[in-house]
């Protein structure tokens, strides 16, 4: 297993894209120029895990920064007290993705751990949906702790999950 940076303009984005749309049901049309703009933020980190020519996995995430949308989402809904510990010198994990196929064979595990290698920031956060006891167990089985819940995105519960670095 491989792991190369997931960057915009490269057979193994539109690949990552692909397998966006496998699990999550989503068009990569409507999903590619979100990840692209992400690609252009400060902190900007992403990797893909190729078993030979396949992707089976990526991830990406960047720094957290005032004027974008989920961090002001995020700083609007949490009390202040937790707003100031976990929006503060933090870095984003947007998108795990792994091919059912490949799960709980490690490689969730090991695309965050290469996502956050060298990550400069004190703290880094995600959001995942309330119900999806799948990925709350594996956050929480590597090192994650909720910090905040719900916070509704598009009607939809989520929870939001953080993990201290430094």
């Amino acid at each position: 297993m491989e792991l190369l940076p997931l960057a915009p303009n490269t057979p193994h984005f539109h690949a990552a894209l692909r397998l966006y749309e496998a699990i999550h049901g989503e068009r990569p049309a409507s999903t590619e120029p979100r990840f692209r703009a992400h690609a252009d933020h400060t902190g900007y980190r992403g990797f893909v895990a190729l078993d030979g020519q396949e992707v089976v996995g990526f991830t990406y995430g960047h720094d957290s920064k005032a004027g974008r949308d989920y961090h002001d989402q995020l700083h609007a809904d949490m009390p202040r007290s937790v707003a100031t510990e976990w929006l503060t010198d933090t870095f984003e994990l947007v998108e795990l993705g792994v091919a059912p196929d490949r799960r709980r064979t490690g490689l969730g595990t090991r695309l965050v751990d290469r996502l956050l290698e060298g990550v400069t920031r004190r703290r880094v956060i995600l959001t995942t949906e309330s119900d999806n006891h799948a990925a709350q167990s594996f956050y929480e089985q590597t090192g994650w702790e909720a910090v905040h819940e719900p916070f509704v995105v598009s009607g939809v519960d989520m929870t939001v999950y953080g993990r201290r670095l430094a």
